[in-house]
């Protein structure tokens, strides 16, 4: 489906404000199979909502800042993929490591109720912790790759918000006159 047609079906859900994406990148050149084409039309209408582009310039400049928003999460996901606990472990270790937590928190049920030893963070799998560090270890070259680029990720949209800005800061002072000097 193309950009335009999920933007009207977003547009028809009330999601999307704005406006005429006509001569920008279809996302289908971009996003990889486990990203969204309507949750980047959203996330668009969105921006151009909220950032008034006022002309083709702009519009793409406000694209580019999209864009860099995909890559940004894009690249948190693939960080969070990397050090996932299970990339520490083979499947047997896996199963192994869930039967003994699912035996010993069913025994320990009645302890743990009256005291909780673990320190983890809210929702968090302190058991988790050995594991993401092994993934760590594992795949470090890896993740430093990755880690760069979501530094790169996050310094394109900075620049290209910026670059906007200034776009926007011109075009509104162009319409201001010139002041004129009486002597």
């Amino acid at each position: 489906m193309h950009l335009k047609a999920k933007v009207a079906g977003a547009r028809m859900q009330g999601k999307i404000q704005s406006t005429d994406f006509g001569g920008l990148t279809p996302p289908e050149q971009f996003l990889l199979h486990d990203e969204s084409a309507v949750n980047y039309a959203e996330r668009l209408g969105e921006l151009m909502a909220d950032l008034a582009p006022a002309n083709y310039i702009e519009r793409r400049q406000v694209e580019l800042i999209a864009q860099a928003d995909v890559d940004v999460d894009r690249q948190r996901r693939i960080i969070a993929e990397c050090l996932h606990p299970s990339a520490a472990v083979s499947h047997p270790q896996r199963a192994i490591i869930d039967w003994r937590r699912a035996h010993v928190d069913a025994s320990d049920e009645a302890s743990a109720n009256r005291e909780d030893r673990r320190t983890a963070p809210p929702e968090g799998d302190p058991y988790a912790t050995k594991a993401i560090a092994q993934a760590y270890a594992n795949q470090h070259s890896a993740l430093e790759l990755h880690y760069k680029a979501l530094a790169d990720a996050e310094k394109r949209r900075r620049i290209s918000i910026e670059f906007l800005y200034s776009m926007q800061d011109r075009r509104a002072r162009a319409k201001i006159p010139d002041a004129e000097v009486i002597e």
